[in-house]
């Protein structure tokens, strides 16, 4: 059975100076800002037509989102995620990180044949930051496909989220309760240490070699590449076939709550998933 998700929505990380993650974002990664509230302790960034970034800055005895108060959810601290960059901007992406006096690490997940250059950096609140090159003539098509868009000159050259990479301390459990409970679509798992690939669409792909697709990775509490952990209690959006997600949601007996704007759920680990409606047509390939 096909999976019912189609595509990474964005995602939600956690901070501790709101202003200073607004900086960050709008000047090293060239978001436009589409909330700052300093109140609710929220900043909103669109990534492109169909993705969006969020900041929150906990606050006592309130929820960030009201909406998702019963859920307890939270953003995710050392959370480590990737962008997706055309590979002819890598270079050019090390520099404008130079400027910024950002630290950064390249590693080469590719193959003699076929090079895979990855750049790593952290943001100023410890969330690991990977770039990843995607090839834009690759025939494997999503929901919405990764296209340039314009940033300032200061700014690297993101196209969209490509992957969030969650810690899970139960692996096993995992393992059986993603594809179950969520319909998510188990691509491969690492054989040397506890870390699965889940792909983002219908179903499963290799990962690599310059993929449009976006992914989920969940691995157990550990150091991954260039000393990147997990997310933890993370918030995560998908878009998806949101009744088939809410099918299986209720059988598995999960806490959630369903609005008009889809359906939010709390996994036993902590982390709080949102499923929405796919991008409208007008976003599509």
């Amino acid at each position: 059975m096909p999976s019912p998700i189609v595509d990474l929505a964005g995602l939600t990380l956690e901070v501790n100076h709101l202003p200073r993650g607004v900086r960050f974002y709008t000047q090293v990664l060239g978001l436009s800002l589409l909330e700052h509230d300093e109140e609710r302790g929220v900043a909103q960034f669109g990534v492109n037509p169909a993705q969006t970034l969020t900041l929150w800055k906990p606050v006592t005895r309130r929820a960030n989102d009201p909406r998702l108060a019963s859920l307890r959810a939270r953003g995710a601290s050392h959370l480590h995620y990737a962008w997706q960059i055309r590979p002819e901007d890598l270079g050019a992406s090390k520099a404008i990180l130079d400027e910024h006096g950002l630290g950064w690490t390249e590693i080469d997940l590719g193959t003699p044949e076929r090079p895979d250059p990855t750049v790593y950096f952290f943001d100023p609140f410890g969330h690991g930051l990977e770039l990843r090159g995607v090839d834009l003539a690759d025939e494997r098509r999503l929901a919405f496909p990764p296209a340039p868009v314009a940033r300032p000159p200061h700014a690297l050259p993101v196209m969209g989220l490509r992957e969030v990479a969650l810690a899970f301390g139960d692996y096993a459990g995992m393992l059986e309760r993603l594809p179950r409970a969520y319909g998510l679509a188990l691509a491969k798992e690492q054989p040397d240490r506890d870390f699965a690939q889940f792909t983002l669409g219908p179903a499963p792909e290799p990962d690599g070699n310059g993929t449009p697709r976006r992914w989920l990775y969940a691995w157990d509490p550990q150091v991954g590449l260039a000393d990147m952990f997990g997310g933890d209690h993370a918030h995560v959006r998908f878009y998806a076939d949101v009744d088939a997600v809410f099918a299986l949601v209720r059988a598995e007996g999960l806490p959630h709550v369903r609005t008009g704007e889809g359906l939010a759920v709390r996994d036993p680990e902590g982390h709080v998933f949102e499923f929405v409606p796919s991008p409208p047509a007008g976003t599509r390939a």
